[in-house]
């Protein structure tokens, strides 16, 4: 019997050691911990969880044991690390589902790491014992089941993601019943005449929180173009978006709409070409129409009616690379002639702005900046690398990396992503001023409406999180910046009222003297510019569908001025008093002090629902 226990002391040493170290990560801050230390823990953490097979597969080829139980004691820890996403994933799915989940092509990517460290250990343990080593076709198969891991494990997350639909997703979320496909022939139907309306640039970032920007008082994030822009107009202080993920987000922007109506429910779900953007009616209004940047939504490239110029990029499943991207332009792939993405973008809605600036103009530039893996310019590249970053104090260096969170695949400490993040963000910055630098050059500043935004926030570890996806407020809470034509707007510096990025579409059909359809659901921002007391929304509503293999659940959230009611799929529902709990940390759903709150909201949710589902007939 001690011979079989003794079988499993190395890799039950070793798994005890990684159990304590990520006991260690979780609640050290709380111990006082110096945050060097549990950054170290971090790295050991890990090293232990990559390199356990070096470890322990030469104990047990010491201790005599058979090639058998040499490669499963191997496996143990990486084991037991994944069945910690197992039990997380058993929270908000049954058994088979959660299965399914924790078997996802990242799981498997690191499986086949594991399996070639094992062989790695082999050889070694040969090697010094003097034994003969594996033959040439058993070392080249293990060099090109290395190569091939990553190729196989991106190749069949589709698979693995189709997989899960089918078995488990039967009928959910069909496709909205409606939509309101091509502009019909003839002008769009105006409200009033305008001469000649106001030239449109609206600038779109990406993963951009809402406070990570000088005129917000970020303690070291430096962004002087973003900050005249919201000197000179109106800084929009609480606004959201329906769902903070880039492709449902993308969509609302473009087409005034919900993921309910335009039917981009995640990442993973298409765009169909039956919607109609906001750049249709500008088009056909007149204006000189581009997209220039990240489309990022799944399918093929869409048909954009009443778009002259279209520039974007199909690399890495849309995402693109921040350097060397090959881009789509009008419809021919194009080498980028600029290293740096973002300083491309701009070249080129620069170039397009000079061509066409004697006629009104409306210009759509999405930037892939400040979106994982976070990559500055070189001009900024290790700017901030000494700033102090003081994490939320439920957050450590690596909370990036637990709790399931490993799919972002980061392997820098979250104080190092934050500072190349905020780089990142200068970068950006500075291709925003060269915008407005060449509107002043050019004499369109006062002819010119500009909007800047973000498709979603970012959490930093608040909640223990990171990443967007929640209905917490560091998700769904977005800066949004805009600057009228002529000064065009309240005098007051900051308006602030509950807006969405649903209200993006409505405002600039306003602007052009249009009628808004309605199947739209946002509402023009144009009144609140002129008066920030007018009548307006109270409310707003946000949802998120579970995308696999992202351990977020389906969720729904409405917040108002004060409170947010969030229902969850699989697990209980929050209610937070964002007066006195602005960090959302307080759960009072059970508050008997707040019953009667807990019931309007949960009648304000269910009719928020009815409100966005797409109906049988839309007017065109």
């Amino acid at each position: 019997m001690s011979g079989r226990v003794g079988r499993f002391a190395p890799a039950g040493a070793v798994a005890l050691i990684m159990g304590a170290l990520a006991l260690l990560l979780d609640h050290g801050r709380d111990l006082g911990v110096d945050a060097s230390a549990l950054k170290a823990t971090g790295y050991l953490y890990f090293a232990l969880l990559v390199a356990a097979p070096l470890l322990i597969y030469p104990l047990a080829w010491l201790r005599g044991e058979p090639a058998r139980w040499r490669v499963a004691l191997s496996l143990l820890p990486g084991l037991l690390w994944w069945s910690t996403e197992l039990a997380l994933r058993l929270q908000g799915h049954s058994l088979p589902e959660a299965l399914w989940l924790a078997t996802s092509p990242f799981n498997a990517f690191h499986l086949a790491g594991t399996l070639w460290a094992v062989a790695l250990a082999d050889a070694g343990c040969r090697l010094v014992a003097r034994r003969r080593l594996p033959g040439r076709r058993r070392v080249i198969a293990a060099v090109v089941a290395l190569l091939l891991a990553p190729v196989l494990a991106v190749a069949s997350f589709p698979v693995h993601l189709h997989g899960y639909r089918i078995l488990f997703q039967p009928g959910l979320l069909p496709r909205p019943e409606s939509l309101p496909g091509p502009l019909p022939d003839g002008d769009p139907p105006r409200v009033r005449s305008v001469e000649r309306p106001p030239n449109v640039i609206f600038i779109l970032s990406d993963d951009h929180r809402w406070d990570a920007a000088g005129f917000e008082g970020h303690p070291f994030i430096e962004t002087p173009a973003l900050d005249r822009l919201a000197a000179e107009g109106v800084r929009f202080t609480r606004a959201f978006v329906t769902s903070s993920l880039c492709s449902p987000s993308r969509a609302s922007f473009l087409t005034g709409t919900t993921p309910h109506r335009h039917g981009v429910w995640n990442n993973f779900t298409p765009w169909s070409d039956e919607n109609r953007t906001f750049l249709e009616y500008l088009g056909r209004a007149g204006y000189r129409t581009a997209f220039i940047g990240k489309w990022h939504m799944p399918g093929n490239l869409p048909v954009l009616r009443g778009v002259d110029h279209f520039v974007t990029f199909t690399h890495v499943e849309g995402q693109g690379t921040y350097r060397d991207c090959p881009l789509v332009v009008d419809g021919r792939q194009e080498r980028s002639r600029k290293s740096y993405l973002a300083e491309e973008l701009t070249d080129r809605a620069l170039s397009w702005i000079e061509a066409n600036r004697d006629a009104p103009f409306a210009l759509y530039l999405s930037h892939k900046n400040v979106h994982a893996p976070f990559t500055p310019d070189s001009p900024e590249a290790g700017a901030y690398a000494q700033e102090p970053v003081a994490l939320p104090s439920e957050a450590h260096a690596w909370s990036h990396m637990t709790g399931a969170q490993y799919v972002h695949l980061n392997p820098q400490p979250l104080d190092v992503s934050l500072r190349r993040y905020g780089e990142a963000v200068a970068s950006l910055d500075r291709q925003v001023g060269r915008v407005l630098d060449a509107l002043d050059d050019w004499g369109l500043t006062r002819d010119t409406f500009v909007v800047y935004t973000s498709d979603n926030g970012y959490l930093w570890g608040e909640h223990g999180l990171v990443d967007k996806r929640w209905a917490y407020e560091e998700s769904m809470r977005v800066p949004f910046l805009v600057r009228h034509p002529g000064g065009g707007h309240a005098p007051a510096g900051a308006i602030d009222r509950l807006i969405l990025n649903v209200d993006v579409a409505p405002t600039l059909l306003d602007l052009a003297g249009l009628v808004q359809p309605d199947w739209m659901q946002g509402s023009s921002l144009l009144p609140l510019l002129r008066d920030p007391d007018s009548a307006w929304r109270d409310a707003v509503y946000y949802t998120y569908f579970f995308e696999p293999p992202y351990p977020t659940p389906t969720q729904e959230a409405v917040r108002t001025d004060r409170h947010k009611l969030v229902v969850y799929e699989g697990r209980p529902p929050q209610l937070f008093d964002l007066a006195h709990d602005p960090g959302e940390y307080e759960n009072r759903i059970d508050d008997s002090a707040l019953a009667a709150t807990r019931l309007a909201l949960e009648e304000r949710l269910e009719a928020q629902r009815r409100a966005v589902r797409p109906t049988h007939t839309l007017s065109r």
